[in-house]
């Protein structure tokens, strides 16, 4: 039975908690917040007796890996401290703010022979993902895609009364890139590869500044990023992914091929795929326990424990993300903490 500890007090946490109690394999004994109140509560909200406030304490407790589900910024740290440590981590998306900090805790858990995962639906265990995956060759030649997920953010209503939540906040490595456009870049690089070229651009958003709130224009001072597009091309194939945490869409992701055409419910966590082809329509139905399950990428955990070796074709995937994340914030201007 692997001994599991959290860092991160949100709902994604209780998501992971929820794949937890359904695992024969995993036990929750641990909760780390900076916050003793805030930790404390938590625990007692899911049945656990100890709580922790620091890092040392944390690699002291007995635990053998841990779940790391707190603001991107302070990833890399964390996940490092936990890993000289002898443990094995299962880190939130985005896993770190810059490729060379992933590259960073790759390169320390081989060394160390320990299990580094980032917390995502790739198609390595994410049924829906593979599912898309195995579809792609009754296409034929792939000529058009568009890849999405947009969802308005619960906390956008505080952003625009002049706060600063976390998810917008550029010290905390968040905006919508970090957060949502994981989703789309991940499927685009899994079903597709690394885009040669590529094209970019992001809605910028800010708060409005002192003295302007009854002008028209509202002029903003752009912080942080709210949304974007970016268009791939591949040789004959254009692709197209879109991400937004200030509006929403239920718009399906479509990929369009000269024999047929795919269509997924949602890219994010598929549950429905539609094949058309010429005179005929198919529905593939993907298997889920809950909205938003996340026992897939924790059973793949625990096997990555027991066999560390099964991390490095995800590793690599997340590395190739975050390479183009970074290139994404480059030409759109987001700059965040430590990138």
């Amino acid at each position: 039975m692997i001994s599991l500890a959290t860092i991160g007090t949100s709902a994604i946490t209780e998501h992971l908690l929820d794949a937890v109690a359904d695992s024969s394999r995993i036990r929750h004994t641990v909760v780390h917040s900076r916050s003793a109140a805030r930790g404390r509560a938590f625990a007692d909200q899911v049945g656990v007796d100890r709580v922790v406030t620091t890092l040392e304490e944390l690699a002291g407790s007995g635990i053998d890996a841990v779940y790391i589900a707190s603001p991107n910024a302070l990833h890399h740290d964390q996940a490092r401290a936990m890993l000289r440590a002898g443990r094995h981590v299962l880190v939130e998306k985005s896993a770190c703010v810059t490729p060379a900090g992933w590259q960073d805790l790759v390169d320390l858990a081989r060394a160390r022979g320990l299990a580094l995962l980032e917390a995502n639906r790739n198609s390595v265990w994410h049924p829906g993902t593979a599912a898309l995956r195995e579809a792609l060759p009754r296409l034929g030649r792939i000529r058009l895609s568009q890849l999405g997920y947009c969802q308005r953010s619960s906390r956008y209503d505080r952003f625009l009364a002049g706060q600063t939540p976390g998810i917008f906040d550029p010290a905390m490595g968040a905006g919508a890139l970090m957060d949502i456009g994981t989703y789309a870049l991940e499927a685009m690089i899994e079903l597709f590869g690394q885009p040669p070229t590529f094209s970019t651009e992001a809605v910028l958003i800010g708060h409005q500044q002192p003295g302007t709130a009854d002008r028209q224009d509202r002029p903003l001072d752009p912080s942080i990023d709210g949304a974007g597009v970016l268009t791939a091309r591949y040789p004959g194939h254009l692709c197209t992914v879109t991400w937004s945490k200030i509006s929403d869409s239920s718009a399906p992701s479509v990929i369009q091929g000269e024999d047929a055409t795919l269509t997924a419910d949602s890219i994010e966590d598929p549950s429905q795929l539609t094949l058309t082809a010429r005179g005929s329509r198919q529905v593939i139905e993907i298997p889920r326990r809950r909205i938003r399950d996340m026992g897939h990428e924790l059973e793949a955990f625990a096997d990555a424990v027991e066999d560390p070796s099964r991390c490095s074709l995800p590793q690599r995937w997340t590395a190739q993300r975050l390479d183009l994340m970074a290139e994404i914030r480059r030409r759109t201007g987001v700059r965040l903490a430590g990138s």
